[in-house]
């Protein structure tokens, strides 16, 4: 019975020992299976580290060659900056060295019986070919404003830059051959209304004829401190009535210090006082003269300015340079001298 007992405790003590050695082998197993999960996504792991090192370093090299090409793109940039700097200072040197050395190949003052026969021998020109250009040109407008490219392009560009730089107040009218026979412009005496251009085969000068054979009626102050001269024309051919206005100026003085001061001060006042005088008289004719189509002015460019000024605002005025001396001259060569025209060889 004791054996009994005892053998059968000892096989549940082995029993026991095996579940034991059994459970322990197991939880071993399981422990190793972790490990070589954790081993491969260790791997795993590694192997996404080598690639986004790789792709990191790809991109760090792209970006320094971005780097170094835009370095390169804005030195180039740079280059090309400073030589279309370089290029257009010398081609604005170049047009300013060109522009003074050209000058006009003739200037001429024509009277308004030699625009007659001038205008006359323009009409007689006739080219089988539409080769002939005439331009009207009012003040202040360019050919470039009113023309064609195409027609443009075929007049010479020293001509344009000719033309561009003649100051008239009166406008320009131009008659241009494209073979060069014939290439000259002309200020006339009367402003030009408007605007236009015809290319044929000859000339187109009725225009302008039309315009220098009207009748304007025409106030003319030729202005000087102490002598002045106001003169008005109904038909710009004689004139109806004219006045000498004369006042006591002081000459100019050269000496310096404080008696050339008192003494431009007393002269200013002589001129200030002439003024008076000359706008008085003006007033009167336009009194007189109530309907006046144009006023020229002439002479000095500082009375010429004052009374501009107290001019009425209606009236259309211009400004004609010359060097009339109202005291050796008659009416009728005032007359003359202020409507003649000025011609340009191009």
């Amino acid at each position: 019975m004791n054996d009994k007992k005892a053998r059968k405790e000892t096989s549940e003590i082995t029993k026991k020992g095996l579940g034991t050695l059994i459970g322990k082998i197991s939880g071993k197993g399981q422990l190793e299976l972790e490990i070589d999960r954790l081993k491969s996504q260790i791997v795993r792991l590694e192997l996404d580290l080598q690639s986004a090192k790789s792709q990191l370093e790809k991109k760090e090299a792209l970006a320094r060659l971005a780097v170094a090409d835009r370095q390169e793109a804005e030195a180039l940039l740079n280059q090309e900056r400073i030589r279309t700097q370089t290029l257009s200072h010398e081609l604005e040197t170049l047009r300013s060295e060109s522009e003074g050395k050209l000058k006009f190949r003739g200037i001429e003052t024509l009277s308004p019986q030699a625009v007659q026969v001038y205008l006359s021998r323009l009409r007689s020109f006739h080219a089988p070919a539409d080769d002939l250009l005439t331009v009207y040109l009012p003040s202040g407008t360019r050919l470039s404003e009113i023309m064609s490219e195409k027609i443009l392009e075929r007049v010479e560009e020293e001509t344009r830059t000719l033309l561009d730089r003649l100051e008239s107040e009166t406008g320009v009218v131009i008659f241009y051959d494209f073979h060069r026979m014939i290439c000259e412009a002309m200020a006339p005496p009367l402003p030009i209304a408007s605007s236009t251009w015809q290319l044929g085969h000859n000339f187109k000068v009725a225009l302008l004829e039309e315009s220098l054979s009207k009748d304007y009626r025409i106030l003319i102050l030729i202005l000087h401190a102490g002598e002045s001269f106001i003169g008005f024309t109904p038909d710009a051919q004689v004139f109806d009535t004219k006045e000498l206005i004369r006042s006591s100026v002081k000459e100019k003085h050269s000496k310096g210090g404080f008696s050339q001061r008192r003494f431009e001060r007393l002269r200013g006042e002589d001129i200030a006082h002439h003024v008076d005088k000359v706008v008085e008289a003006l007033h009167r004719f336009l009194e007189e003269n109530r309907s006046v189509d144009f006023v020229i002015l002439s002479g000095d460019f500082q009375l010429i300015g004052e009374i501009r000024k107290r001019l009425p605002l209606n009236l259309e005025v211009i400004e004609k340079p010359s060097d009339i001396r109202v005291e050796k001259t008659g009416g009728e060569e005032i007359l003359r001298t202020v409507l003649s025209s000025r011609r340009y060889l191009l």
